[in-house]
């Protein structure tokens, strides 16, 4: 009995040491595989913004040729320039017109005198010694030699934006054309881009100045100069706003300086080695510590602009479990499975002890399962319901209907999808499709469903109602943001035909959906949009 009962734990501790040893050799693996995983995916998000960015900073470039050829037309017809004074205003007024809140004013320098289309008197800008010949814009056209150049912004605490001038020496090398913009569009990109819970996105110029950032309160802060630099700026705005009457509209715009200042130079000091690696070491993704959190940071560098990204250490391990957890519950079923099957030729009291283990075990395998299984559930392309979770979810939906209950299944499908595809391709397919279900995602509540089906096809499931115009209205409200969305984000439009049948206690998922595609079938002969119901 002594040897035996030596036996015992003997055994045990062989076992063990064994279980540890391939969790060990495992968990190191998963780690590395997990890491090429996380270089991988943060480098493909870089080349996306940098993309994106370059097509907006690119928008940019394209109005000012406009403006530049508007302009020029204008020297043609009238080369006074008192006249050309003048014709400026209306020329303000034609540009807002057409690029609204992004452009800013006019401005050139012709003939050695300073036009503009503001209705401020010159002699404001002589008494304070103004020249436009010292100041950057001018100076920054005349080194571009005739190609057009960007004037590193500053941020407008006046109107919360981010405030650049675009400007481009004249062949005869003396005349300057120039206005002002604002980067808006570059803090809408920023929002956009962002796919990682508390994830943060910072794009910076050459000299480091901030235009975009998922926090607005670091637009125009410095970001390559260090946790230093940023406290001396928080202290020069504290000291202008003291230096103000409290209350006035300069004392409002300065506190507002003030305290963004505050806050970048809180996330300065907060990540002060952490994103010095990161700026020192562009295109490898490290994990660093930002105040009290791990973040994996990446720099994507570009011509021009660089852009930092930041993400939770536990938002982007969730969101790429598939890499590393599937494979861990795998081999901890096998390692469970072979030791459950030694163990049985143990005495009743180990086997008794055992099962305990192995009960314990399978309940966190269960949790960590049904983790997986959510996010196999989703459509990789929109993050909405896929077709067999959606028809799940709607069938549990019908199971715990009341006799007088009652719901909606909306069938919907992209009207002239091909020609986007035929014309632009498919990535700007794929973005049409991405906007279709961030709209009906928009206009449905949290206790309705929504799901891509495949293609440009998608499918709801409106809770607690049984009125057609219900359903109707929540279509023509999908397709009246879509117009307006596409045509604010430059996107092809693209309108979503719809076909509805009411949802009882007892009806067959598969039959509901034969009707409302039917009903489908009967609103896509206009192909505009149109909905109809059985």
């Amino acid at each position: 009995m002594k040897a035996s009962s030596r036996k015992v734990p003997h055994r045990q501790l062989v076992l063990g040491l064994f279980f540890l040893i391939v969790n060990l050799m495992a968990g190191r693996l998963n780690a590395v595989q997990e890491t090429r995983h996380i270089q991988q995916v943060l480098a493909r998000r870089g080349e996306l913004a940098q993309e994106k960015l370059g097509g907006v900073m690119a928008d940019y470039t394209h109005s000012f040729q406009l403006f530049a050829q508007l302009l020029q037309q204008t020297l043609d017809a009238h080369p006074d320039p008192d006249v050309i004074w003048d014709d400026l205003k209306t020329l303000d007024r034609k540009l807002a017109a057409i690029e609204g809140d992004t452009f800013d004013g006019v401005y050139m320098v012709y003939q050695d005198r300073y036009l503009y289309s503001w209705d401020t008197p010159y002699s404001q800008y002589e008494s304070t010694g103004y020249r436009p010949q010292d100041r950057p814009w001018y100076q920054d056209a005349v080194q571009g030699q005739g190609a057009i150049v960007f004037t590193p912004p500053y941020m407008s605490y006046a109107n919360h934006y981010i405030l650049s001038t675009i400007s481009q020496l004249q062949p005869d090398q003396e005349t300057v054309f120039a206005y002002d913009i604002k980067m808006g569009n570059i803090q809408q990109l920023v929002r956009e881009l962002g796919s990682y819970d508390q994830e943060q996105l910072l794009v910076y110029d050459a000299n480091g100045t901030i235009i975009g950032s998922t926090e607005e309160a670091y637009l125009g802060s410095t970001l390559t100069a260090g946790a230093a630099a940023a406290q001396t700026a928080l202290q020069q705005a504290q000291a202008a706003m003291e230096a103000l009457e409290e209350g006035t509209e300069a004392w409002q715009k300065a506190k507002e300086q003030a305290e963004a200042a505050e806050a970048f130079a809180q996330f300065r000091r907060q990540g002060e080695h952490g994103l010095q690696t990161l700026l020192d070491q562009p295109r490898k993704a490290s994990l660093i510590k930002l105040g009290s959190r791990q973040v994996y940071g990446y720099l994507s560098p570009g011509e021009d602009y660089q852009i930092l990204i930041l993400v939770p250490l536990g938002s982007l391990l969730g969101a790429t479990a598939q890499v590393w957890l599937l494979p861990f519950l795998v081999l901890e079923l096998i390692l469970v499975y072979g030791l459950s099957r030694i163990r049985k030729e143990w005495n009743t009291r180990e086997l008794q002890q055992a099962y305990v283990e192995l009960g314990q075990t399978q309940k966190r395998l269960e949790i960590a399962l049904k983790a997986a299984q959510k996010a196999a559930a989703i459509d990789d392309l929109t993050g909405t319901m896929n077709f067999k979770s959606f028809r799940q979810n709607v069938m549990e939906q019908i199971q715990n209907m009341q006799e007088t209950d009652a719901g909606i299944l909306i069938m919907l499908d992209g009207d002239h999808f091909k020609t986007i595809n035929d014309n632009y391709g498919h990535q700007v397919g794929d973005e049409v499709i991405k906007l279709a279900a961030q709209m009906i995602i928009g206009r449905i509540r949290t206790v309705d469903l929504a799901s891509r089906l495949h293609g440009d096809e998608f499918a709801i499931f409106i809770a607690n109602t049984q009125d057609y115009t219900v359903a109707q209205k929540i279509v023509g409200d999908i397709n009246a943001s879509l117009v307006s969305e596409s045509a604010r984000r430059h996107m092809p439009n693209i309108t979503l035909s719809a076909g509805a049948v009411i949802v009882r206690r007892g009806s067959n998922y598969t039959q509901l959906a034969k009707v409302a595609d039917a009903a489908l079938y009967e609103a896509k002969s206009s192909h505009d949009g149109g909905f109809a119901h059985a």
